[in-house]
């Protein structure tokens, strides 16, 4: 066994059927890989769907998270390489295979890829774009204060989970939390980014589904940013990922435009997502003390 596919899943009926089919249609043998998926309490038709299909482990979890979820799918796998993405994306035929090629480096213990979405708008692809070259910055940078992981599209090896444990008891991002613990335990170059390894974020389909995202990442920032000890990109490396975005894309002048402009918007999705959030964490000013004089 090559590959274990460790899916979670929470009320996904929507989006599970596409996920599914997309990981037993892999062109990889079939024989080399195993598709486990994680029920984490659904109260819909999910776990109905995925019965559908007995090519597919399934599994469940009573402890309400991700992290856990993802833990019990981990404890099941049987591959050297753990991949994982998420119940509302679909991966791209020759996912796996892209896996197993980028694999064959032994430096690396993570292999991130590419999320595109639902569909190739014009402004969608452009925020794709713009995303691929953000995470290409982020992973060539060698500064770990910004890297970061998303379990839509990564795959780690199962040593690197005998050594550093399981995911962290973190609602939410704690593929962030395990990126940043194995960068810390080991190096920048433990993780690497490939684009060519895709899958497809089924949830997002119009530009206020991306928007909606940000306003998710900005708020959860509160409660991941400090115990990964991982910083957003600021102003300036926002501008540099947005010029190297226009260059490889050969924007013409009124797409560099517009794509500024939809970026402009999304930061600020972002950044008022964490204000709220910090706004919301401050505790209560208490009652002024009077003096008795």
């Amino acid at each position: 066994m090559d590959i274990s596919v460790i899916v979670p899943f929470y009320n996904e009926e929507g989006y599970l059927e596409r996920c599914a089919q997309a990981l037993l249609a892999q062109d990889y043998p079939k024989e080399r890989y195993e598709v486990i998926m994680v029920d984490n309490n659904s109260s819909d038709g999910s776990a109905a769907i995925v019965r559908h299909y007995p090519g597919i482990k399934l599994l469940s979890e009573g402890l309400q998270g991700d992290f856990a979820a993802r833990n019990r799918g981990l404890a099941a796998a049987r591959g050297n390489l753990l991949a994982f993405t998420d119940s509302n994306c679909a991966p791209e035929k020759d996912w796996l295979r892209g896996i197993a090629a980028a694999m064959l480096d032994p430096s690396l213990g993570i292999v991130l890829g590419r999320v595109q979405f639902a569909c190739d708008s014009r402004s969608l692809s452009m925020m794709a774009a713009y995303e691929s070259e953000k995470a290409s910055y982020i992973m060539s940078s060698g500064n770990k204060d910004i890297y970061v992981g998303c379990t839509s599209n990564m795959t780690v090896r199962k040593a690197l989970f005998d050594s550093l444990g399981p995911f962290s008891p973190v609602f939410r991002n704690s593929d962030i939390v395990f990126v940043r613990k194995a960068v810390d335990e080991h190096s920048c170059g433990v993780v690497g980014y490939f684009p060519e390894i895709r899958v497809r974020h089924l949830e997002i389909s119009d530009l206020w589904g991306y928007y909606r995202k940000l306003l998710t990442y900005g708020r959860d920032y509160q409660r991941y940013g400090k115990v990964a000890s991982v910083r957003p990109l600021n102003s300036i490396e926002r501008l540099g990922v947005f010029k190297k975005t226009v260059r490889s894309q050969r924007y013409s002048p009124a797409n560099s435009a517009l794509l500024f402009l939809l970026l402009s918007l999304g930061g600020l999705c972002y950044d008022l997502a964490r204000w709220r959030a910090n706004l919301s964490r401050r505790p209560p000013m208490g009652p002024m003390l009077s003096s008795n004089r």
